[in-house]
């Protein structure tokens, strides 16, 4: 009877145990991990200029709080992909990999982007794009705000460091955040 072979220990750099400061039965509960708490919830989205409501949004924190994962669905033509007869539906995956925040967004008409960054002394999270998408670098930064969230939204020519700001979008709350 062949037996299975024992599944190879973790190198000591790969174990949480390893991780001055992390309890192994919690590895994402460092300051630093939660720095996106202040997103968790259901949201209604407003473009903070006209103040219409332009998405909704469900943002938890999963396993452990090591993932944040966020769902957006777009209402009416905001950020449809011309001739597209279907709202823009999306969502992202983020993860504090021990120095950098990196998010994963993908959607149903524009495609992906990754964005890296890091939560900012003013406690925002700001995130730049990794590889220029379709020809673009972006830059979110995320504030908590009295009415919930702000997050401003600013892209460039590929390279070009030169940034211009798109419209803002402003979170209200519709219902408490959820941790899992």
């Amino acid at each position: 009877m062949a037996h299975a072979a024992a599944a190879p220990a973790l190198p000591s750099t790969l174990s949480a145990t390893a991780t001055p400061g992390l309890d192994p039965a919690r590895p994402c509960d460092s300051p630093a991990h939660h720095a996106f708490d202040f997103w968790l919830g259901d949201w209604a989205v407003y473009d903070a200029q006209s103040d219409r409501q332009v998405a909704t949004d469900h943002v938890d924190a999963l396993y452990g709080h090591c993932v944040i994962r966020q769902q957006m669905r777009f209402v009416g033509q905001t950020y449809r992909h011309p001739g597209t007869p279907f709202p823009l539906a999306g969502m992202s995956i983020s993860r504090f990999d021990g120095q950098h925040w990196v998010q994963l967004w993908a959607d149903n008409q524009w495609g992906a982007i990754i964005l890296s960054g890091k939560a900012r002394a003013d406690g925002a999270v700001e995130l730049d794009s990794v590889i220029p998408s379709r020809g673009r670098d972006m830059r979110l930064v995320w504030h908590a705000v009295p009415e919930g969230v702000r997050i401003e939204q600013a892209g460039a020519v590929a390279g070009s460091g030169t940034y211009e700001t798109y419209p803002a979008l402003l979170y209200r709350r519709l219902k408490p955040a959820k941790f899992k």
